[in-house]
């Protein structure tokens, strides 16, 4: 019988028992908040008059969560679609203007990506009030149209410079093999620089995703007093208030509700990016 080694240092038995410890006592803290909000989602409006507020639910009440859902499923549909289409324009677009900056050889190339990236230097809340403004001579205060083109132009000048630098790292060999084969540029993208950039595009599109859909100045401003058009970050206070009218626990039911899209996008991120696929094209 083989006697087993003995570890030493951050391997020894101790150290990852400790380690154990810690990242389990990390993982409840962090999950704490969730495991109450979730708890007073399920208490019947009664336990918050009679009973303490960390006290346990006399009855689970899930019908707060299909009140909360009713509540919020207009502004989630407004959110998710203005939401899905910019960041699929976003990524298309970007992906492609990367293509070109890496792909395609011309005068001023470098200039004119330098042109792009430099409004990075300049913080979002100094241009706001332009925009604002140029939202309304343009007529489309209060339109879908007022998220929309916003969201396409900001999006796109941390996404170009993400995939210019990923595209890059991927060899020209296989662009050239498919122009002597008689590819087209449209069709290199699609076939070639798109499949070899998925893990990237993935983990960009998922961030620019959650950073739309947590958004609340913009559309607020653009959807003043019409509560009914705007995304939900903006209305979600509102609506939380208007069902604690009724049942406290369904206030805490949408704030949970309305998180769920966001915990499907982490987990698809995460995959992405725990996964090979995202260093996938530094590999070629």
């Amino acid at each position: 019988m083989t006697k087993r080694k003995r570890r030493y240092g951050i391997d020894s038995d101790w150290a990852q028992s400790i380690l154990f410890v810690l990242l389990g006592i990390s993982t409840f803290l962090v999950l704490l908040p969730v495991l109450i909000t979730v708890m007073l989602s399920l208490k019947p409006n009664g336990d918050f008059v009679t009973k303490n507020i960390w006290a346990l639910p006399s009855s689970l009440e899930f019908s707060n969560y299909s009140y909360a859902f009713y509540e919020i499923l207009g502004n989630m549909f407004n959110t998710l679609w203005i939401d899905v289409v910019s960041t699929v324009s976003v990524t298309l677009l970007s992906a492609f203007s990367a293509y070109i900056f890496v792909r395609k050889k011309f005068p001023g190339r470098n200039f004119l990506f330098y042109m792009v990236i430099i409004p990075t230097m300049c913080p979002g809340i100094v241009y706001l009030t332009a925009q604002y403004l140029n939202i309304v001579n343009l007529g489309l205060f209060g339109t879908y149209w007022a998220l929309y083109l916003p969201y396409l132009a900001g999006n796109q000048i941390g996404s170009i410079f993400l995939y210019r630098t990923f595209m890059s790292q991927q060899p020209e060999d296989i662009y050239e093999a498919a122009r002597i084969d008689g590819a087209g540029d449209f069709r290199i993208f699609f076939t070639i620089c798109l499949p070899l950039s998925v893990g990237i595009l993935m983990v960009q599109s998922i961030g620019i995703f959650s950073a739309i859909y947590n958004d609340y100045l913009w559309p607020m401003m653009m959807f003043v007093g019409r509560p009914e058009k705007s995304t939900l970050m903006p209305v979600l206070r509102e609506l939380a208030n208007s069902a604690g009218a009724e049942a406290k626990g369904a206030s805490y039911a949408l704030y949970l509700l309305s998180g769920i899209p966001l915990l499907i996008a982490t987990a698809i991120s995460l995959k992405f990016s725990i996964s090979g696929e995202f260093a996938a094209g530094l590999k070629y």
